[in-house]
């Protein structure tokens, strides 16, 4: 390896480092589009959110996948049903706090090239529906 390649080339980070550094430049993605931070990796008996920001009287629920390679796929292709239901109902306790907002769910697929961050931001990513059998319960589509 050269010299130059060597510090001019692409840089791995290392993995414990790159999900926390992800997070962080998910924060700021929202903090430069006006979103005040309300919580970060909020854990309630529902499960965890990456991020919950304001902006108005819109609370969105955000899931932050950072990837380093594509080769398992881009990071919004992890979220599945059973997350989506965990942040719908995370959604439910915020609400709880605050019944005047309106509930956004995003998911923001970050990957790091080697030199920066593409951030690709999926707003309102899906919706809840409510589930046939118990209306008063949301699932996820």
């Amino acid at each position: 390896m050269s010299i130059l390649a060597a510090l001019f080339g692409p840089r791995k980070i290392p993995i414990a480092k790159l999900g926390a550094m992800g997070e962080r430049r998910a924060t700021w993605f929202y903090r430069l589009r006006g979103y005040r931070i309300l919580e970060r990796n909020l854990r309630t008996k529902a499960g965890e959110a990456d991020l919950v920001v304001r902006r108005g009287n819109t609370v969105v629920i955000a899931e932050v996948k950072t990837r380093q390679t594509l080769v398992a796929g881009e990071g919004h292709e992890a979220v599945d049903q059973k997350r989506r239901e965990r942040m719908i109902r995370i959604g439910d306790v915020v609400a709880a706090n605050d019944p005047n907002v309106q509930l956004r769910y995003d998911i923001l697929s970050i990957y790091w090239t080697g030199r920066r961050f593409v951030v690709t931001h999926y707003a309102d990513a899906f919706q809840p529906i409510a589930d046939a059998r118990s209306p008063w319960k949301w699932r996820a589509p």
